[in-house]
């Protein structure tokens, strides 16, 4: 029994360190289905950042000591327009799709404990640097991201729309 919980535990690191991109695939699928019925979603501040972290969140699972997020080289965009709220609702689904794909692998409670400290330290980092962003008199980090960090601009859509009915008057070029 104790050595099939060790497989299992080793199985979910190995999924984790040398296959992220099957777990980010998840978290992009649980994305879109959080969005569902209300248009596609505006792009996310962690894609591009899920990979490497997860790969790091595995090498955590294998023993690794320091911390996944201060080891992460990816970019993170921080939008101030979005705020602290986006960044904690975009976490929060990460969280759970790492704990749901621990849990099918056959993780156990020491590594939910691991993966949720995890991102505990990735969110609490990535908001004090948004804050910081505002204030650069707030305190930073307390666990520094390894990788760089972007404020992210969204434009809003200005395209000129006919009323109905009415027929523009240029010519269509093909």
């Amino acid at each position: 029994m104790a050595a099939e919980r060790g497989r299992k535990k080793a199985g979910a690191a190995r999924v984790f360190s040398r296959q992220p991109e099957r777990i980010a695939a998840l978290w992009r699928r649980m994305r879109l289905a959080a969005h569902e019925g209300q248009g596609v979603p505006g792009a996310s501040l962690l894609d591009g950042l899920v990979e490497p972290f997860v790969r790091e969140l595995g090498l955590t699972l294998e023993g690794v000591e320091s911390s996944p997020w201060s080891r992460t080289r990816a970019v993170l965009r921080l939008a101030p327009e979005r705020g602290a709220r986006a960044l904690h609702d975009e976490f929060a689904l990460l969280r759970r799709c790492l704990v749901d794909a621990l849990e099918v692998l056959g993780g156990g409670d020491a590594e939910r404990q691991r993966i949720n400290r995890a991102l505990d330290e990735a969110v609490d980092s990535a908001v004090a640097l948004l804050q910081r962003m505002a204030d650069p008199k707030a305190d930073g980090p307390r666990v520094p991201f390894g990788g760089l960090v972007v404020e992210y601009f969204e434009r809003p859509s200005h395209a000129r729309r006919a009323p109905a009915g009415r027929r523009d008057e240029r010519s269509a070029m093909h």
